[in-house]
């Protein structure tokens, strides 16, 4: 079913920063020292993120913040990759740009907090009908973390290899999951599982709905011949 389509389309690329956050506060011209004390800032701040969509995602609803996230953290990561490309050789007479990049991950960490960071985990298990939804989650997860494997495994040699055209392939991957959001995400909000399926263009919800109608049917029709027998 279509429903399938939104796990891979998560964009793992929003992890790279978490992962990789004092590799690549150094990057920006920071300290290892002070990479490690921003590091555990920028985590604490991810959990604050998380903490507001907690109160905000059932009056916000779902996509209108799977489409926020996507498009605004496109823009602390292109601010990012501009200044790395323009002081990338000289953040050391350029302190305050480098901070400024700094803001510019904190502003990127926020934004991720409060949208695809529970999205990723909320979606999955309200778009899969009651027979899929276990299979369907589990996909989603693994999915999900392999996705993470490849960006795990694939951003070291990124700084290393092309610098700041890095921060660009972020960039890009989080413009396309706005894209992929406003486009093929629909608001699962306070919908039943035949909403779900009318939105999808899909009958497995309805089908099931018909079968559980008939094992019910079934399990009264043989309710006195059960009696009888006793």
């Amino acid at each position: 079913p279509r429903a399938s389509k939104i796990p891979p389309l998560l964009f793992s690329t929003f992890l790279a920063f978490i992962y990789y956050a004092p590799t690549l506060f150094e990057s920006i011209g920071q300290s290892s020292e002070m990479a490690l004390i921003l590091s555990g800032i920028f985590n604490v701040l991810q959990l604050v993120a998380v903490a507001i969509c907690f109160f905000i995602i059932d009056k916000v609803g779902r996509r209108p913040l799977a489409i926020f996230g996507g498009f605004a953290a496109c823009i602390p990561y292109g601010i990012i990759a501009i200044l790395s490309g323009l002081y990338d050789d000289s953040w050391i007479t350029h302190k305050a740009e480098g901070w400024a990049a700094v803001a510019m991950a904190f502003l990127f960490i926020m934004i991720y907090g409060v949208s695809y960071s529970p999205l990723g985990w909320c979606l999955p298990s309200e778009v899969f009908p009651n027979a899929l939804r276990s299979k369907g989650v589990a996909v989603s997860t693994a999915t999900v973390w392999l996705c993470n494997f490849i960006v795990g495994v694939a951003t070291p040699p990124m700084i290393e290899n092309i610098g700041f055209g890095t921060y660009v392939f972020f960039a890009v991957f989080c413009f396309l999951a706005g894209v992929w959001a406003y486009f093929l995400v629909p608001e699962t909000r306070g919908r039943t599982l035949e909403q779900m399926d009318e939105a999808f263009g899909d009958t497995s919800g309805q089908e099931e709905k018909e079968l559980m109608k008939q094992a019910a049917l079934q399990a009264r029709s043989q309710r006195p011949r059960d009696t009888v027998d006793v």
